[in-house]
């Protein structure tokens, strides 16, 4: 359990979507605020009776309330836990029911430029897109963890009207979860997990697909650790990511041409000696700027 800021910034919590994310949202907050009333609200019923009886969340619901009245004095943080297309859809839908409630409405998508837009447009003191840098490649609130943000950075896209006191309350809870909250431009977030986050679960997918075409049963026996790390995120499902690399198809097919210039800059190089030291290097010092980065990352303090 991680330090709980005092005041509790929210008394009530609706996470909405309880898959791997929203599953852990609602479990750290549950350890953070052990008085914070947790709903959920998802169409598989299997889903909200497994976290029921896991004590995850207090109440449940298979589809969204008609009112959002409930401890009207409350504040309360409305947390879309789903894929973009349906968050955009279930946002459209709660903007009219919670607009001017006190009401802070997130999601943890993983493209952003759309849904803040969006949410300037139709609750702009009541809307701060978020993203999570936290996750696993397996989809379920069966892998679901309290410990799920620790350590993690945790994204935040407020626009120029979004009030200071809201973007401070949503910190503080973002903080409890053991995350770390950073600000970013949506248009600045959206091209860079083109490069950090998209292309690495692509480039995965598409090494996977390559071994598929060339006698896997065979190529698999062979393997080491090394195919070990490159593969693992090729486990996770279509379901997971075919919305993000569609809404960020624009940054994602800069950055494959940039991936594809590169490969055809190194292949005449293959046969040359010592030609590939340069790109070991660069590729050396990468790595080292990564490492240090995750040793002074700031840890919350169990």
């Amino acid at each position: 359990m991680f330090n709980k800021p005092a005041p509790m910034p929210f008394q009530r919590l609706t996470v909405i979507g309880l898959g791997l994310i929203g599953g852990s949202v609602a479990m750290a907050a549950g350890e953070a605020y052990p008085k914070l009333v947790i709903k959920a609200v998802d169409p598989n019923a299997e889903t909200l009776q497994y976290a029921l009886k896991s004590q995850i969340v207090d109440e449940v619901a298979l589809t969204l309330p008609e009112r959002w009245s409930e401890g009207k004095d409350e504040a309360h943080l409305i947390v879309l836990a789903c894929h973009l297309t349906p968050a955009l859809g279930i946002l459209k839908q709660l903007a009219p029911l919670v607009k001017g409630k006190n009401i802070l409405v997130t999601d943890i998508g993983s493209c952003k430029q759309e849904i803040t837009a969006l949410g300037k447009e139709l609750l702009p003191d009541q809307f701060i897109a978020g993203h999570p840098m936290a996750g696993k490649e397996f989809s379920g609130i069966q892998h679901a963890t309290s410990l799920m943000f620790a350590g993690k950075s945790y994204l935040l896209c407020p626009h120029e009207g979004t009030p200071t006191a809201l973007l401070e309350r949503l910190k503080t809870f973002i903080t409890a979860l053991g995350a770390n909250p950073r600000l970013i431009d949506a248009e600045k977030h959206d091209r860079y997990m083109a490069y950090v986050s998209h292309l690495p679960q692509l480039y995965s997918v598409l090494l996977s697909n390559l071994l598929y075409r060339n006698e896997p049963g065979h190529l698999v026996g062979y393997h080491g650790a090394g195919l070990d790390d490159q593969i693992r995120l090729s486990a996770s499902p279509h379901s997971m990511w075919g919305d993000v690399l569609l809404h960020n198809a624009e940054n994602m097919s800069n950055a494959l041409h940039e991936l594809r210039d590169i490969i055809d800059e190194i292949l005449p190089q293959l046969k040359q000696p010592g030609a590939l030291e340069p790109w070991f290097t660069h590729a050396n010092e990468i790595h080292r700027q990564f490492h240090v980065m995750r040793v002074n990352r700031p840890t919350p303090v169990p």
